[in-house]
């Protein structure tokens, strides 16, 4: 009996233990679980942020993931993860992060991105998260769908009415979220003497109506989001775009493989996120604790012009805009 309880304390120890004890050599190899599946150029600049921060691959730490790429299987995958019971999660934007903690509420996931964590419950507030998920958040105090919205003006400053093609949408996504996306647009519209016109699609399938609405309110540009929806039919929504010659704005980069490409992007650095989030690996794997790390705000924002589609709708970027862009692509 005595010999059980020992043991039993002793595992009890284990669990609350640092992965990796301040200050010391480390004992183990931790195992990071990332949800979904790295995408290229994401894993690489993980991997080099983790190194840099003295962690080599294999020897310090392995990645385990589910053969779930983004925009799939969203449940699935966190049960998947979960059951593979790694020591940290690194997941990639609000609707994973979700999945995870519905299912554990003690492993640490750290976010490389999210969109109002504390509205979904993930934390209590961004400055004391207070449960086991810390990381960075895209908008949450950014005012970004404001700008989202000025640098579509600045583009074509004849613009008066804007299409929202908006796939962060429930499940993946509560309302709790979305409702203040939609209240600093619909603000930041009327301050600018805009009309928005916003059709969700929760499904992939409801697109073609999706795009029927959007023409039949007639707008002068577009803005569409980067969520699991649409994932797979990015080109399809440029397409539609670039033939009625509509600038259009996301606010993510796209993958380059998806052609035509919109006109504008505007986001936190994806790679200065992935940096600032491995940091937060870094720091729990060393005894830090989810809870006590605040959630950050992006350092600084980029934006991304591409000339190409400037060229196939037929429109001059104005220099002005121009030389505010971080990348042009000719």
């Amino acid at each position: 009996m005595r010999r059980r309880d020992a043991l039993a304390g002793l595992l009890s120890l284990a669990a609350l233990s640092p992965l990796c004890a301040k200050g010391q050599a480390r004992a183990r190899v931790i195992r990071i679980g990332v949800v979904p599946d790295f995408d290229e150029p994401f894993g690489g600049w993980f991997y080099e942020a983790m190194r840099d921060l003295g962690w080599a691959k294999g020897r310090d730490f392995v990645v385990i993931e589910t053969g779930v790429a983004f925009g799939h299987q969203i449940e699935p995958a966190a049960k998947r993860m979960v059951l593979a019971a790694p020591d940290l999660i690194f997941t990639v934007n609000t609707a994973y992060a979700l999945a995870v903690h519905r299912l554990t509420k003690t492993t640490p996931i750290v976010m490389w991105t999210s969109g109002y964590p504390v509205e979904v419950g993930l934390a209590e507030s961004l400055g004391r998260p207070g449960k086991n998920v810390t990381g960075n958040t895209n908008y949450a105090g950014t005012g970004v769908w404001g700008k989202l919205l000025e640098l579509l003006q600045a583009v074509k400053p004849s613009t008066q009415r804007i299409g929202v093609l908006w796939d962060y949408v429930p499940p993946a996504h509560p309302r709790e979220e979305i409702e203040p996306c939609y209240e600093e647009l619909r603000r930041a519209a009327s301050q600018l003497g805009l009309a928005i016109h916003i059709v969700e699609i929760p499904h992939p399938d409801q697109l073609p109506g999706a795009m029927e609405a959007l023409e039949a309110n007639r707008p002068d540009a577009l803005l569409v989001t980067t969520g699991t929806p649409l994932f797979r039919l990015q080109a399809s929504v440029m397409e539609f775009a670039v033939a009625r010659r509509l600038p259009t704005i996301v606010d993510f980069p796209w993958r380059p493989a998806v052609q035509p490409q919109p006109l504008l992007a505007f986001s936190p650095s994806a790679r200065d996120l992935i940096r600032r989030a491995a940091g937060y690996v870094d720091r729990i794997a060393k005894g830090a604790k989810a809870a006590d790390l605040p959630i950050q705000q992006p350092a600084k924002f980029e934006l991304l012009i591409n000339l190409k589609t400037a060229a196939a709708i037929k429109l001059t970027v104005p220099q002005s805009l121009l030389i505010r862009a971080h990348h042009i692509v000719e």
